[in-house]
């Protein structure tokens, strides 16, 4: 009889979910004892009014206030604008951080919590070589108040402790991990994903997919890791459709908001063992590919291309995916999982290949990028995996 492994789960926000429950936001500030609100986000939701929605439910409650709005997050949390974020907090002695936004808009609040947290001015001093393992004991509390409004359902940023930061200059995407990072409390409000597009619902939705799968078939996986993994794998086939169907359905936006989440606590609990982020983060830190549009190509391709990583959870996969594992080796159970991705991706319009064609010598670049990326430091991918992984998702010049 194996003897259970030893874990630990750790994790800090408190998740309230519900079609209207960003109502209570300022309620929960209050609690917190904050007074002067900082909001963070981007000029994207400035412009479609969901920034003004959550001003609206702080000027009606009155207390406390919003004392500025930062709407200059890129598209990536990157560092040069999370280091002037930090400053617009500090003049304006916010004491709460509120998060409204996509992964990147979570992330980057995440380095300016840990920025002000741990007093710095420039992130890179807390991520020497793109990487800034708080974990604990070393990862104490950082003393700042933080509330997060996701407005996709992907990423589940808003309860990681764990925060992707684009290094422009070095074109590298680093990994900030501290277990005071995630959010003091999450709204997963369906209401704030309604408006999303349909490509974008979709590859949110399958980076949500790529951690569940992750987490599932990380060296790190444990019995609560399957349990969060293989339900949001449930939803997301069964939901995601629909959501990408009818935008306006609050069922099925619901179902993914509480899916991503699920998901980020089952990856954010299984160690260091990313294959599909290594590649995806370094096609989105050398290419500017869209982190849930990396992760969407490259789930079924990590799996088909390094199979070996999948066996030893092959029958957890199987469950996940509506497998039948009767009569099947690891290694085909592996590979259908892999094949029930393939139809998922067309069933939900995601291309299986990168629209991006590299020539022999961007090819080796990317080799390299991969190879180097921070999220390879603990586990390394082979270097002919890597190599047929790249051949697998881009097309030859």
């Amino acid at each position: 009889m194996a003897i259970p492994k030893y874990f630990v789960w750790d994790y800090r926000s408190i998740v309230e979910v519900g079609a209207g429950c960003v109502t209570f936001v300022p309620q929960r500030f209050d609690d917190m004892g904050c007074k002067r609100i900082g909001l963070i986000t981007d000029e994207g939701l400035v412009k479609v009014g969901i920034v003004d929605q959550v001003k609206e439910i702080f000027a009606v409650q009155g207390q406390p206030k919003i004392v500025g709005t930062y709407d200059k997050i890129e598209p990536d949390a990157v560092m040069r604008v999370i280091n002037d974020c930090a400053r617009w907090c500090r003049e304006l002695a916010v004491d709460g951080l509120l998060a409204v936004g996509g992964g990147s808009v979570l992330d980057s609040v995440k380095g300016v919590k840990a920025m002000l947290g741990m007093k710095v001015i420039d992130i890179k001093e807390i991520m020497p070589g793109n990487i800034g393992p708080y974990l604990a004991p070393m990862g104490k509390p950082l003393g700042i108040p933080h509330i997060a409004i996701p407005t996709t359902a992907g990423t589940g940023s808003e309860s990681s402790p764990i925060a992707v930061i684009y290094n422009e200059e070095q074109k590298i995407k680093g990994d900030l991990l501290h277990p005071y990072l995630p959010a003091d409390y999450a709204f997963l409000d369906p209401m704030f994903t309604v408006g999303l597009p349909p490509k974008m619902t979709a590859d949110t939705g399958f980076d949500a997919l790529s951690h569940a799968v992750e987490a599932i078939s990380s060296p790190g996986d444990n019995c609560m890791i399957d349990a969060l993994s293989i339900q949001a794998i449930k939803l997301i086939l069964k939901y995601l459709p629909i959501a990408i169907e009818d935008g306006s359905n609050l069922e099925a936006r619901t179902k993914m908001l509480v899916a991503s989440n699920m998901a980020i606590m089952a990856f954010g609990m299984s160690g260091l063992f990313y294959p599909i982020h290594n590649v995806a983060h370094a096609a989105g830190g050398q290419l500017r590919i869209p982190h849930g549009e990396a992760n969407a190509v490259l789930i079924p391709i990590l799996m088909e291309q390094y199979p070996k990583h999948y066996l030893y959870t092959s029958a957890t996969l199987a469950d996940a995916f509506g497998v039948d594992p009767t009569g099947k080796t690891q290694e085909e159970v592996v590979a259908a999982c892999a094949k029930v991705v393939r139809a998922f991706q067309k069933k939900c319009g995601v291309e299986p290949k990168f629209a991006a064609e590299l020539d022999a010598q961007s090819m080796e670049l990317m080799f390299w990028a991969v190879r180097l990326d921070p999220s390879g430091l603990f586990y390394p991918l082979p270097d002919d995996v890597i190599r047929e992984c790249l051949k697998a998702c881009f097309i030859s010049a």
